[in-house]
């Protein structure tokens, strides 16, 4: 660590903290300190500090809303860039008024930091339509690019709003990429693997009637409260849906893909360690009930894995990302 404190001290400055408890950042609630820490207010910041730590050769993290992730009990080493930006803007239109029907394209850019939450009220209240049902979605701009995350009633992905970002390639390189650049799939985009950070994202999205988007997004919401709990400490979905190939082959009941029906059928509906618990309202979040540690988790994930294994001969792949020592 001290081969590359003192540039990371030079170049962020008073900023730049020590020590700093990362578990209130997390929607878990979850995790140990970060070796230095780098709140980045503007784009501008979370470039420099992305530098930083590139030039000092220093082992660096992104954290966005502090969703989906498990830090690890004896936190994260390096430096863990917190992404505060909070820029929205229309960027611009296309199209024109057919046959009295608007037609028109409406391009919004927002920084990566921007909860997703704030963009989708913003864009319902702008009568934009493309990511309405996204609301009640935790998390950050930045981090549902790259999850790719979902919602499924109505079913959209928020890549398929994305027309383009901004990002910052593994040799500082900042330019744009087309919504191509992702291939989007399933809670997967490339980026997971290239080493990129998206600074900005422009999405695309119709121009629509403002009260029939809230309608969708209000239909959303009460869907999330019916079926996920609520007022919680969880990361969100623990494991990924299996796929339909695998249902067909485990010859799950129903052929379901749900990996929350697999856990609760496996009976580990309920399951508790130390102060970890898989949810009795759905089985596929585990929550922290005040105190739990990282290992309480990490304990709940692979004793569901196995009696699903057991049960189905399935192995579930965790959606929850693992970050830090454990």
């Amino acid at each position: 660590m001290e081969q590359y404190a003192n540039t990371l001290k030079k170049a962020l400055g008073a900023k730049l903290k020590e020590q700093e408890p990362l578990a209130p950042f997390t929607t878990f609630k979850i995790g140990g300190p970060a070796d230095f820490f780098y709140d980045a207010k503007t784009k501008e910041e979370l470039v420099l500090a992305i530098k930083a730590a590139r030039d000092a050769q220093a082992p660096f993290f992104i954290l966005g809303g502090g969703t989906n992730i498990l830090i690890g009990d004896k936190g994260i080493r390096g430096l863990v860039i917190k992404n505060s930006t909070q820029n929205i803007a229309i960027r611009g239109v296309r199209g024109s008024m057919e046959s009295g029907s608007n037609k028109r394209t409406v391009f919004v850019e927002a920084d990566s930091g921007v909860p997703i939450n704030k963009l989708v009220r913003f864009t319902i209240e702008e009568g934009l339509s493309g990511l309405e049902m996204q609301l009640g979605l935790p998390g950050s701009v930045g981090g549902a690019v790259y999850m790719n995350s979902k919602w499924t009633k109505p079913e959209g992905y928020v890549g398929d709003a994305v027309y383009q970002a901004t990002i910052i390639a593994p040799d500082n390189t900042i330019k744009e990429v087309s919504k191509e650049y992702f291939d989007f799939a399933y809670d997967f985009s490339t980026i997971q693997k290239s080493g990129d950070i998206v600074l900005s994202v422009i999405f695309a999205l119709l121009q629509d009637d403002k009260e029939r988007l809230w309608a969708i997004a209000n239909s959303s919401i009460a869907y999330r409260r019916e079926s996920q709990p609520q007022g919680i400490f969880s990361a969100g979905c623990t494991f990924k849906n299996i796929s339909k190939a695998q249902a067909l082959t485990a010859a799950t009941p129903g052929l379901t893909t749900s990996a929350g029906f697999l856990v609760d059928n496996a009976g580990l509906k309920g399951a508790v360690v130390g102060d970890a618990e898989i949810s009795s309202v759905h089985a596929n979040f585990i929550v922290n009930r005040r105190h739990a540690k990282a290992s309480d988790v990490v304990e709940l994930i692979e004793r569901a894995r196995q009696a699903v294994k057991d049960k189905f001969g399935v192995v579930l792949e965790e959606e929850i990302r693992r970050v830090g020592e454990f």
